[in-house]
């Protein structure tokens, strides 16, 4: 869950950048095709990453507290971990090798000297690529038991994925084909890359049927089948990007020979190793067993791959020695050693204390290629913020569609308090693993400290001048709330995430109704049902106080939002107190009916409280002056969480209150 929380907390940030930080003029449809990958990609953890996070919290209730989710005998399913892990577990074979394929897609045109092939026909591709991922998971599942119904639909959904990747590759030989191609070494492992990734998407097409499917199932067909995909789709890009980036880095160049060496020792020892497992997986060798006994087939085949992994070896051995190895004798390599055409070859200078001297206006998708200038300008300063007079870091915001200048951001600069939090919330997660709950709540409470701490003092803070002038004769305000502010639209990015996990959550309350005969047991006890319209009420009046003080704090009624933001807290309290009073006299640990309404109250208490702290600190801000009529970012932003948080609210007590009379 640490780790999912963290590619959340990532995801939000590529999707955020990608949609409100491009260069003045950057069109979406003029965007690398990195950025576009990585936003459907961000996009793909905003929708996958929940659901596991949901069956995580469901695994840590049951570790700890011995609550029957997936236990038959108390009325839980194990199938319920199978669908959330693979909900999760699908979609993230793409994320992995979207944000790959996303190399692919910048070397090629450098390489060919031609913009690239097809560039909307990639980009609805890898959209469809993320839409598709989110259709399949139950490819994992064929052997189950499922209807036969279900193994016809996600067969077929299988199959359909194969064609928007197809599309993608197509586009790729396109543009080599009708460029000048320059066989670099970044080109190299690319071309690599290609070849092996079709092989594995041929023997994916294979396993996404049924029949055989059921077959070829947890045998070594199977562990080639995943190595093929991972290393052209994933380790091969992966290099070839180092290849290709790392002068952007160290401003070196990595060697020539030792890559090529690197290349072939890989290539040859990856397919050395991998391709007889198609062979001995058809054979029935089973995976998950480590040894066997002789006679069945296998040895001599076993043989071939165990030299393949230790040429492999060796190969990772030449191209880790490459990175490490001494460079400072080395001269300094160009500045666009590649000759790209996009802006990342625009990147700082060593002598100079800037990342990029200006920000320019773009207006298309190679615009160092387009306009041969234009490096020259952006050093001369002759673009937007072209100096710092305050000293400060700072950047543009722009508009989500047409990257039109809106704002100029203060960026805050680097602070120990951001890695005390980032080690206390490691804390919060880690201690529980040992049963070590005092230490945990102690370090969760540590990290709530440290974050408040740092927006308070780096992030809430009124601009010198309410605008500033840009450049270009352009005259831009330096803040923003609402819509119109990056953290309005981070939060939204957020709270689409946590409502996954919370439909997740839902989900698997509806999953036992309709798989379990015994849901809700006879003459189960339910939430009083009282107390569940008592949560929904001061849950509503919370959300409803929060809004309230947001409008009245902008019509200068400052003393009433204030009267607002010290109730709401309060309603909100009291809320989640009745909800949890409400589910009390239930014994999660006698079956799964009581566990998952205790799940669900507890999900929303987690939220509600984390609703207090924001509000409570919205209420601090307009005490101190930090939030002001003018400048109301962060209630604007805690409005938004409450939205999300009085939906949830409601539906939970729906599903508390209602639903046992309907079932």
């Amino acid at each position: 869950s640490f780790i999912e929380v963290a590619s959340i907390a990532a995801a939000v940030e590529l999707i955020v950048g990608s949609l409100k930080c491009r260069p003045p003029g950057m069109r979406v449809n003029i965007m690398p095709l990195y950025a576009w990958y990585v936003m459907v990609v961000g996009g793909m953890i905003l929708f996958a990453f929940p659901p596991l996070i949901a069956g995580d919290f469901l695994f840590e209730l049951e570790r700890s507290f011995d609550w029957p989710f997936f236990d038959p005998e108390r009325g839980g399913d194990p199938m319920l971990w199978q669908h959330l892990f693979w909900i999760f577990g699908h979609p993230e074979v793409y994320i992995i090798f979207l944000p790959s394929i996303a190399i692919a897609a910048m070397i090629i045109p450098t390489v060919a000297r031609r913009p690239i092939v097809g560039y909307s026909w990639i980009v609805l591709s890898a959209v469809g690529t993320g839409f598709l991922s989110f259709g399949l998971w139950v490819h994992h599942m064929f052997t189950t038991g499922l209807p036969t119904i279900s193994l016809g639909f996600f067969s077929a959904a299988s199959e359909a994925v194969v064609i928007p990747t197809g599309v993608q590759i197509f586009a790729f030989l396109a543009t080599l084909m009708v460029g000048r191609v320059k066989m670099t070494l970044p080109m190299l492992w690319i071309a690599g890359a290609l070849a092996i990734f079709t092989m594995g998407g041929l023997t994916g097409v294979m396993l996404a049927l049924a029949p055989f499917d059921f077959q070829a199932h947890d045998t070594y067909f199977v562990v080639a089948h995943l190595h093929y995909t991972l290393f052209g789709g994933m380790v091969f890009p992966v290099i070839a990007g180092v290849y290709y980036f790392f002068p952007f880095i160290q401003k070196k160049k990595l060697s020539e020979r030792l890559g090529r060496w690197a290349f072939w020792l890989i290539f040859s020892g990856f397919n050395l190793t991998f391709l007889p497992m198609h062979l001995t997986g058809l054979w029935g060798m089973p995976r998950r067993i480590y040894t066997y006994p002789t006679g069945l087939g296998w040895d001599g085949l076993n043989l071939i791959s165990t030299v393949g992994a230790f040429i492999i070896a060796a190969g990772f051995a030449v191209f880790v020695w490459d990175l490490i190895r001494p460079k400072h004798r080395q001269p300094q390599i160009a500045r666009n050693p590649w000759e790209g055409g996009t802006l990342e070859w625009t990147h700082d200078v060593p002598e100079e204390a800037w990342g990029v001297r200006s920000i320019p206006h773009v207006t298309s998708r190679y615009p160092l290629w387009d306009d041969p200038k234009i490096l020259e300008r952006i050093d001369a300063g002759r673009y937007y913020l072209p100096d710092a007079e305050e000293g400060r870091r700072e950047t543009l915001v722009t508009s989500v569609i047409d990257a039109e200048p809106i704002q100029v951001q203060r960026v805050t600069g680097p602070a120990w308090i951001t890695h005390m939090a980032a080690g206390f919330t490691g804390g919060a997660f880690i201690f529980p693993t040992f049963h070590w709950y005092p230490p945990a709540i102690i370090c969760a409470a540590l990290a709530v400290c440290c974050i408040i701490y740092w927006l308070w003092t780096s992030t809430a803070r009124v601009p010198e001048a309410p605008s500033k002038d840009a450049g270009l004769g352009l005259t831009l305000p330096t803040y923003a709330s609402g819509p119109a502010s990056v953290g309005w639209w981070a939060m939204w990015i957020t709270m689409l995430g946590d409502a996954t996990a919370f439909a997740s959550l839902v989900f698997g309350f509806f999953f036992y109704w309709t798989s379990q005969a015994d849901f809700p047991p006879e003459g189960a006890m339910h939430a009083e049902a009282w107390l569940v319209g008592l949560a929904a009420v001061a849950l509503a009046m919370s959300w409803a106080l929060t809004v309230g003080a947001r409008e009245l704090n902008r019509r200068w009624a400052v003393g009433a939002a204030r009267a607002c933001l010290a109730l709401a807290p309060l309603a909100a309290a009291g809320g989640a107190a009745a909800l949890m009073l409400s589910v009390m006299e239930l014994q999660p640990s006698s079956h799964v009916y009581p566990a998952v309404l205790w799940a669900l109250a507890i999900w929303i208490t987690v939220h509600a409280g984390a609703g207090v702290i924001m509000q409570l600190y919205c209420l601090a801000g307009s005490v101190f002056g930090k939030l002001t009529p003018r400048y109301d970012a962060d209630i604007w932003n805690v409005s938004l969480f409450w939205h999300f948080q009085v939906l949830a609210a409601l539906v939970t007590c729906a599903v508390m209150g209602l639903a046992p009379g309907v079932l």
